[in-house]
């Protein structure tokens, strides 16, 4: 085990450059010790090269780490990074096959991976996160999230901002959301749990699509699927045909995938948000407008 520790009790900008194997847990919490510590991810493998190789310098606000170099890992030689930073700090950081842990507050969260999983509890920024197969998971985010990925799975409890999604096979799963959302996906499914707000943009060719409104505002809808099917569960009393007034715009666009349209459980209306007629009536098939 190997530890570095520099007074501080501001918030700090983290830069990781590739951390290749293991894993990456960072903190945000009341301290005014940064700590970084790297221990072997498997008991009893010998990485003392690996260590060695490890850079950690803080100056004027900025912590940076070096991992190892990549042609110096084996398979069972890993290391695990823990870096415990005061919170609001955020964190930038590339990985190959690394999970990425980020715990307490941050106040932004930069990843870029392979393979590498991410797991954010709080970050009251933005999140940007690339990766080929890992998966994202996100239980608060204060600011706009875009996340690009091949096969990962996207899920995020909350988010405070607007979401643009991209993925190839992985499945998004999005609670919360108070702005805009983009998704695109070839054959991942795409529920979001509950809109109150903005632009909804959905495109799938083969994965179903759902989207659940918070009551008591505004729907305007535009539907289409090739040989899905379509069905909204909203009220006959809400419908209305002018974009203009609603609060939600959704657009559904499928080749194969079912669109559902449902309201929110458990979530009402903001109070600003504006009140007017919701959608249009019956939803078609390509380029028609439902409800």
């Amino acid at each position: 085990m190997t530890n570095w520790d520099f007074p501080c009790s501001d918030p700090v900008d983290i830069s990781i450059d590739t951390w290749t194997s293991g894993s990456i847990v960072v903190a945000g919490e009341p301290t005014s010790t940064i700590t970084v510590e790297v221990v072997p991810s498997h008991h009893g493998a010998d990485v003392d090269d690996l260590i060695a190789q490890v850079g950690v310098a803080f100056d004027d606000g900025q912590l940076y780490i070096r991992g190892p170099r990549l042609s110096g890992f084996r398979r069972k030689k890993g290391l695990d990074l823990t870096i415990k930073v005061p919170q609001g700090s955020s964190c930038a950081a590339k990985t190959v096959s690394a999970d990425l842990a980020a715990v307490g507050e941050l106040s932004g969260l930069t990843m870029q991976t392979a393979s590498g999983d991410v797991t954010a509890a709080a970050v009251t920024g933005n999140v940007t996160v690339q990766s080929a197969s890992g998966d994202v998971l996100l239980q608060a985010a204060g600011g706009d999230i875009a996340i690009n990925t091949a096969s990962g799975d996207i899920q995020a409890a909350s988010v405070d901002g607007d979401a643009r999604i991209n993925t190839a096979s992985g499945d998004v799963t999005i609670g919360h959301c108070t702005g805009s959302v983009q998704a695109r996906t070839a054959s991942g499914d795409v529920d979001l749990s509950a809109v109150a707000s903005g632009e909804v943009d959905l495109v799938s060719a083969s994965g179903d699509l759902a989207v659940a409104v918070v009551p008591g505002i505004g729907v305007y809808l535009d539907l289409a699927s090739t040989s899905g099917s379509i069905r909204s569960e909203l009220d006959a009393s809400d419908d209305g045909e002018d974009a203009s007034v609603a609060a939600v715009q959704i657009s559904c666009r499928t080749l194969s995938g079912d669109i559902r349209i449902r309201k929110a459980r458990g979530a009402a209306a903001q109070p600003a948000a504006p009140a007017g007629p919701a959608d249009a009536a019956d939803a078609g098939k390509p380029d028609a407008i439902g409800r």
